[in-house]
């Protein structure tokens, strides 16, 4: 009786039925919308391993190998547990998908079951780092109400159920990766936090850009019983370990600079935007000077401010790496940032993050727009692919030099962006009162979301 009663007051704790709803809404819309094109590139690589395929030898995979090796994980699953059969089939009804404008769409669909197994593991990466947010916000700042609060920011972040429960992209474990480090990091585990930090540079590289915060944090919390250096050390030791172990397959089969590909084709796309477009040299300098600014910033600050400063400065320096690209996913890995200082440090954060959430789901839904429902089509029928062929066509038109979509979709960038500039404006409020008192006014004046 006892422990009936012990599960029923689990239960019955706000926060489970938070995450309960959080996972309802996300198994909804699992088999219902998919978005065709990464999941169809998760499902090529999962049958490259059951063939003995390695995660190089076919052109499918053009990531660091940590998502490599989850992927591996989850097929090791569904080998085991699931019988998930065909993963997925050439709907040729939506062969002309592929001649879009917008040219991420495949018509070849999964199936409803390979989406659901793809999405749970990215599901419940969401729910492990709401619960690292939660627990933090209701230590740190003493508020069972803000942590709740804060766990729903997060779970129900429009953005975060579209990439678990719709497009199945892997951000969601490139956030937690950086929130188990800033966990472990604070409480002295720095081996494990140099292990996930390094899992999540490669899973997605904007981690990095905390490294010299996080550097900074160590150096500054032990300055008095010296020992930083030696803790660094550890953190340097962990990192080495966990890419030496990922890294060894991948040097043994000569994939290295394949592996790298993620990263390097992109700086080549960028180049040759670059000779035509200044901008993008200045969002990557934004990226590094916040790198740097907040990393000196850290270093200059006392150990009594030191944990705040931690949590403040890895904000700052994600949110200056944002800029480097308004992709609706990236942001993932700041968002639980944001949301502790929002509900622990500055209500008036309130206005980014609608702002971020906004506009990264309508970027998103934008590009990806009837063509989710591709699998409802093949599989349950709920719509024609006539109908899908059609409706695409014309949201893809050209009106000028862009489409419809890309419109609506440049739309959501400007929205994330001005969410991105808001960010060290109110944070440094002070600052802009002396160039401008008007603009710092309304800064201040902006509506908080404070919760006792």
């Amino acid at each position: 009786m006892a422990s009936t009663d012990s599960v029923k007051r689990f239960l019955a704790h706000p926060a489970v039925l938070v995450a309960i709803a959080a996972i309802v809404v996300r198994l909804v819309l699992m088999p219902l919308l998919t978005y065709d094109y990464d999941i169809y590139h998760w499902a090529q690589i999962i049958e490259n391993f059951q063939t003995g395929d390695g995660l190089y030898d076919i052109d499918a995979y053009y990531y660091t190998p940590t998502w490599g090796y989850l992927l591996g994980f989850i097929s090791l699953v569904m080998d085991a547990f699931l019988n998930v059969g065909d993963f997925g089939i050439r709907f040729v009804e939506l062969l002309p998908v592929e001649d879009l404008a917008f040219r991420f769409h495949t018509a070849t669909t999964v199936t409803l079951s390979f989406a659901v197994c793809m999405k749970i593991p990215i599901m419940l990466a969401d729910l492990a780092t709401g619960y690292l947010l939660y627990r933090f916000i209701r230590d740190e700042f003493g508020s069972e109400r803000k942590a709740l609060f804060g766990l729903i920011l997060w779970l129900f972040c429009p953005t975060l159920i579209y990439m678990s429960g719709v497009q199945a992209q892997f951000d969601s474990f490139s956030a937690l990766f950086m929130m188990l480090t800033f966990v472990l990091i604070r409480n002295d585990r720095n081996l494990l936090a140099g292990m996930t930090f390094a899992a999540g540079v490669m899973l997605k590289f904007f981690p990095a850009f905390t490294v010299i915060v996080l550097v900074a944090y160590v150096l500054v919390k032990h300055r008095a019983d010296g020992t930083g250096l030696r803790r660094v050390a550890a953190s340097v030791i962990g990192a080495s370990l966990v890419t030496l172990v990922m890294y060894i397959p991948i040097i043994m089969s000569g994939d290295v600079a394949t592996s790298l590909s993620f990263v390097t084709g992109r700086a080549g796309d960028m180049q040759e935007v670059l000779l035509v477009a200044i901008g993008n040299y200045i969002v990557i300098a934004i990226a590094v000077a916040g790198m740097l600014a907040f990393g000196w910033l850290m270093h200059r600050s006392s150990p009594e401010d030191a944990d705040r400063n931690l949590l403040v400065y890895t904000f700052l320096a994600l949110s200056a790496a944002m800029f480097m690209s308004a992709t609706p996913q990236y942001m993932l890995v700041m968002l639980p940032f944001m949301i502790m200082v929002m509900m622990g440090c500055d209500g008036r954060m309130r206005l980014p993050y609608i702002l971020i959430c906004a506009g990264s789901i309508i970027s998103a839904l934008a590009n990806n727009n009837v063509l989710l429902l591709d699998g409802a089509s093949a599989y349950l029928g709920l719509v024609s692919a006539d109908w899908i062929n059609s409706v695409a066509e014309a949201l893809h038109t050209f009106v000028g030099s862009q489409t419809y979509m890309g419109y609506v979709c440049n739309v959501g960038q400007v929205l994330e962006y001005i969410g991105f500039i808001l960010i060290p404006l109110i944070w440094y409020d002070k600052v802009v009162e002396r160039y401008s008192p008007r603009l710092a006014a309304g800064l201040r004046g902006l509506k908080r979301w404070d919760v006792e």
